[in-house]
């Protein structure tokens, strides 16, 4: 497994050392000097990137073909994707920390970035949930395709649904999620609230991650090379 991660990793050392520079000064400039904060939450995201884009390369390179050589097994050869978007999705965090803490004025509280660092983490691993085994099934291109369009189906679905619907339909909903809102603030402290949330996020992103290695083992078991 280490040998799996170290190949994966010179991949992207390789391949993506000045493009990730680049990605840091940019991300670092706009986040402290034009204040973008959330710009920080956005290179979790990016960064992550980095790991299913291993996967195109070994596409490219026919990797796979050779790996069925090795003495390794399917599983250790697709844990290795989930073992690298997690590792790449933990360091990318300490480094939006560091923009936010740059940021001369207006920076949001530490409760702010807790939620939301711990979305953009939720969103990226849940995302790559949904991209590997989709790129094991269909390829990297059409997998970011149907994910994409999977996301803005489901992002933008209810609002649009919720923008159609009458008002008379719509207010009790409108007020339900109000006095939720007041419940959450009245009985839980911001601190407990915060922990509550990142807790439930890493929950949720683990669950999907193991899911999704399943699935993609499954794919990937089956698949000629």
């Amino acid at each position: 497994m280490k040998g799996l991660l170290y190949k994966d990793w010179a991949l992207i050392a390789g391949g993506y050392k000045a493009n990730f520079l680049f990605l840091l000064i940019f991300y670092g400039v706009l986040t402290v000097i034009a204040r973008m904060a959330f710009l920080a939450d956005a290179m979790v995201f990016v960064v992550g990137l980095y790991a299913t884009s291993t996967i195109g390369m070994d596409e490219n390179s026919h990797w796979d073909a050779y790996a069925h050589t090795l003495p390794v097994t399917p599983g250790q050869l697709v844990a290795v994707k989930y073992w690298l978007t997690l590792i790449l999705t933990a360091a990318s965090i300490p480094l939006a920390v560091l923009l936010l803490a740059l940021m001369p004025d207006s920076k949001p509280s530490p409760f702010e970035a807790a939620l939301g660092l711990a979305a953009a983490s939720t969103v990226t691993l849940i995302y790559f949930s949904f991209v590997i085994p989709l790129s094991y099934k269909f390829g990297t291109a059409k997998a970011r395709s149907w994910v994409s369009i999977s996301i803005l189906v489901v992002a933008f679905g209810p609002v649009a649904l919720l923008a159609l619907l009458p008002e008379q339909v719509t207010a009790p909903i409108k007020n339900a999620v109000s006095s939720l809102d007041i419940n959450i603030t009245s009985t839980w402290s911001e601190s407990s609230f915060t922990a509550a949330v990142i807790g439930a996020s890493l929950l949720v992103s683990l669950v999907c991650m193991v899911i999704s290695w399943a699935v993609s083992v499954r794919i990937y078991t089956r698949k000629t090379y």
